[in-house]
This record gives structure tokens, C-alpha cells and sequence, in this order.
């Protein structure tokens, strides 16, 4: 499967199939564009709001970085420092609103990957770097455990961003997000009254606010 194909199928079902490792040249690079603009295109009108404009160069990145992770989740006989060489790039653009939701078209479905790895070998190289990948892109890897130290600044500020980060932890009941006062007031926000929409996540926004730690509630719940 090219490319391009890879990301059609991934984008459309979440399903897909990988051929080992080869280099990506550039017409298998931009048909893989052609398909995040159209798909983006599309994605931006389902969003909690306007979202900001996209960024090509941080879809791409995203979008090889995760195509090469599913070769690697897949073919566990690569070397480590294959592995190591592909996967420490770093994105292109700087943090950004535009950039974090850029490569949330691709890395939202990152915490699948994650949980495939880590099913099939905990100790791999590979969960690694997914874990590190998780911890940087915050937006994305909502629902990830073992997630700490995740910096939401480049995107917090961005109403619609925020709206979608709080979905996400509401739908997740990813209690470990809840750190970040801003987030806690998001969550608030959005669940209102309701709290029967999501009781785990109400009760530790609540009492959170009175310095109780999520961690215990979570496991006293």
C-alpha cells in the first residue's frame, strides 16, 4: 500500500495495511497532500467551532511519522536504530494552534497505535517513542496512559481547540487531563448542570477545586 493509499484508508476507516519500509519519494509525498487537504476540507466542518487554518507541512510530518510507526508496529524486526533515526524527527513548524490541529488530523488517531503496540511488546523501542510523540502532542493523545507532563499551551487559547481537547477528555474520562486549571474549567463549562453526562469527570473537577488529587479519586470511584 503507497502512501497515499495509506492515508486514504486510515483517514476514511482507521484501517490499514503496511508494506515494509521504504523511502517516501516526492510524488508519493504530495499525492499524500492532495489527500490531507481534501480530507481536512471535510474534517474542519464537523469541528466545535472554526478551527485555525491548516498547516500542510505539519500534516505531512504527522502524517509519515505515523505511516512509518505502523510499519514499525508491524515489522518488529527493524532495528532499534532505524526505529531511533525515523522517529525523532521533529516537526517542521513551530507549535502552534494551526500546528497542533494540523497534525491532530493524522495523530488523533494515535492512541489506537499506541495500544497495538504496547499489546504486542511493551518494551519495544517503538512505545517509546509513541509514549514521547503522546506527551508532546497533547491534543492528539488524549485517552493515552502513562501520559505525564503534557503542555497544552500551544493550543489552549484557541476556543475551538480547547472545545475539541474537552470533548475528548469528557468522552475518554481521561481523568489525568484534569490537571490544568484551564482545562477543569473547560470541563465545567461543558458539562454544566448535566452532571450525569459524565459523573467521574464532574466529581473530580469539583473536588479538585477543594485540592483533593485526581489520581486518588479516580481509583476510589
Amino acid at each position: 500500500m503507497g502512501f497515499a493509499s495509506f492515508l486514504s484508508s486510515l483517514l476514511e476507516s482507521g484501517r490499514v495495511r503496511v508494506s515494509g519500509q521504504h523511502e517516501l519519494p516526492q510524488d508519493e509525498l504530495h499525492a499524500g497532500d492532495q489527500v490531507l487537504k481534501a480530507f481536512e476540507e471535510q474534517y474542519r466542518l464537523e469541528m466545535p467551532g472554526e478551527p485555525p487554518p491548516l498547516d500542510l507541512r505539519a500534516a505531512r510530518w504527522a502524517a509519515v511519522m505515523f505511516f512509518r510507526a505502523c510499519q514499525f508496529a508491524v515489522y518488529r524486526d527493524v532495528p532499534a536504530q532505524v526505529v531511533e533515526a525515523e522517529l525523532s524527527a521533529s516537526c517542521p513548524a513551530r507549535t502552534s494552534p494551526g500546528v497542533c490541529y494540523s497534525v491532530d488530523l493524522v495523530f488523533r488517531l494515535l492512541p489506537d497505535l499506541a495500544r497495538f503496540a504496547r499489546s504486542a511488546a511493551e518494551n519495544d523501542p517503538l512505545v517509546a517513542h509513541l509514549k514521547r510523540l503522546a506527551r508532546e502532542w497533547p491534543l492528539s493523545s488524549v485517552g493515552t496512559p502513562e501520559v505525564d507532563g503534557t503542555n497544552i499551551d500551544g493550543f489552549v487559547n484557541d476556543p475551538c481547540l480547547l472545545a475539541l481537547y474537552v470533548d475528548r477528555i469528557i468522552a475518554a474520562r481521561d481523568v489525568s487531563r484534569l490537571s490544568d486549571p484551564r482545562v477543569r474549567d473547560g470541563v465545567k463549562r461543558a458539562i454544566g448542570l448535566h452532571t450525569e453526562l459524565s459523573p467521574l469527570a464532574s466529581l473530580v473537577v469539583r473536588s479538585q477545586g477543594s485540592g483533593k488529587k485526581s489520581r486518588q479519586l479516580f481509583l476510589d470511584s
